[in-house]
């Protein structure tokens, strides 16, 4: 039986949660009156912040006199930058190298921004659908959709989905469309190139998400729905989550010791829901402000980037402010949108183009930067590599000093394997009577 869950009968009010958090900095604060206070040196170390440096500066392909960057995204392995003629550049996400260029659907043809998984690359422009490898640009085969397109596809291991303008999410098995593209032909027993398709009556603008076993999608009303995607169970709804109010960002989907889907709505509530719980919401937020940009969660840290320029940070498990070294909420004015997060930073963009950096245990402002020709920077929420972008194609990658290896925030699994060094042997002190 198909659930459905009102956003209104399922809040946790704001004040029982702020009285459940005043309960517990209530009772740390009277064991911690007990003990002696610790050395001011560490701390002061671990809000030091190394500088940036830039990692390496690389050009993409396009037609400087006519073509522009339309789009710059990226994951843990490649940095993809699509010009407006449709010429996709893969460039290597640690050292910059070109890995390949390709002509993606005709010239000049709208196209979404790529999306990618461990192994391909997707784009779809016009009502088409194409699909490369990711490390060397082959074409693996392209699609026309049976309508078009209202945003970008989410890829799962063995298939993708997709939002159409009919309002339904159809979904698509790779190998089904591979061989259909080396044979022009479906494989024997297969009927159709969509494995299945599910039906909303309601328009859905934003890329859908995927765990393990679901998928979900949000609608512009308001509704996010969770369905199945493997099994005897694929393409049935099991649970619908009714926010009602409208959507105003994309679903944020965050992998933790559960699945949880962070979902946002033109009543500046921000909603956190179990993906496989049956739609149980976790907590809700009253943000106070409306919220366009995507949401971003680094370990146990929410960020979010309101549209009148406020930057805050929420607890994953509580949904209660972050509490910086002051004892003050973590909090911002003037940011336009987030670039990446290291272990000791927020780095921002502010209203006038600068790059903001903003010391996570503090909520201070340590350092602004201002790059004039840069003025496309990629939200990075994979790693703690900055990327920033020009008009004309120009990318730079930068990092903190020190920092000789990224840290890749929601995929841990991929990060390279770090060689073990042996420790050097203690010194054995002399015997008596030796050396004399």
């Amino acid at each position: 039986m198909t659930r459905i869950i009102l956003a209104d009968r399922t809040i946790m009010t704001t004040l029982q949660r702020i009285l459940a958090l005043l309960g517990i900095l209530l009772s740390s604060t009277a064991g911690m009156a007990a003990d002696e206070p610790p050395t001011d040196a560490p701390v002061a170390d671990a809000l030091v912040i190394p500088p940036l440096v830039k990692l390496w500066e690389a050009q993409a392909v396009l037609n400087v006199e006519r073509d522009k960057v339309a789009h710059i995204v990226n994951d843990e392995d490649v940095v993809f930058v699509q010009s407006t003629a449709g010429i996709v550049t893969a460039l290597n996400a640690e050292t910059g190298r070109e890995m390949w260029t390709a002509q993606v659907g005709r010239t000049d043809e709208v196209a979404m921004p790529a999306t990618s998984n461990s192994s391909i690359v997707m784009v779809v422009a016009g009502p088409a659908l194409y699909a490369l490898d990711k490390f060397s640009g082959k074409e693996l085969f392209s699609y026309r959709l049976p309508s078009q397109p209202s945003a970008g596809p989410v890829i799962t291991e063995g298939s993708f989905l997709i939002p159409l303008s009919d309002e339904s999410l159809s979904a698509c098995a790779l190998n089904t469309l591979e061989y259909l593209e080396r044979f022009n032909t479906l494989p024997p027993g297969i009927g159709r190139a969509i494995a299945w398709r599910f039906a909303t009556g309601q328009v859905i603008k934003r890329q859908p998400v995927a765990g393990s076993s679901r998928v979900a999608f949000v609608t512009e009303r308001g509704d996010v729905f969770v369905v199945d995607i493997s099994g005897v169970q694929a393409g049935r709804l099991k649970f619908q989550f009714l926010m009602q109010s409208p959507a105003t960002a994309p679903l944020t989907l965050v992998t933790r010791d559960q699945e949880y889907l962070l979902a946002a709505a033109a009543n500046s509530r921000l909603f956190c829901i179990g993906m496989n719980t049956n739609g149980r919401m976790q907590w809700t937020y009253p943000l106070g402000q409306r919220v366009s940009e995507p949401i971003t969660v680094i370990g146990q840290s929410v960020y979010i980037v309101g549209d009148e320029g406020e930057f805050l940070g929420l607890g994953l498990q509580s949904g209660l402010p972050l509490q910086t070294v002051n004892g003050e909420p973590f909090a911002v004015a003037d940011v336009k949108i987030l670039v990446s997060v290291t272990e000791k930073a927020v780095y921002v963009i502010d209203s006038s183009g600068q790059l903001v950096t903003v010391n996570r245990k503090t909520g201070k402002v340590a350092t602004k930067d201002h790059y004039p020709d840069l003025t496309l920077p990629i939200r990075n929420s994979v790693t703690d590599r900055l990327y920033l972008c020009s008009t004309s194609g120009r990318v730079v990658c930068m990092k903190e000093s020190g920092i000789d290896f990224p840290v890749y925030h929601q995929n841990p699994k991929r990060s390279p394997i770090m060689p073990e060094v042996a420790k050097p042997a203690p010194a054995v002190p002399a015997a008596d009577g030796e050396n004399q």
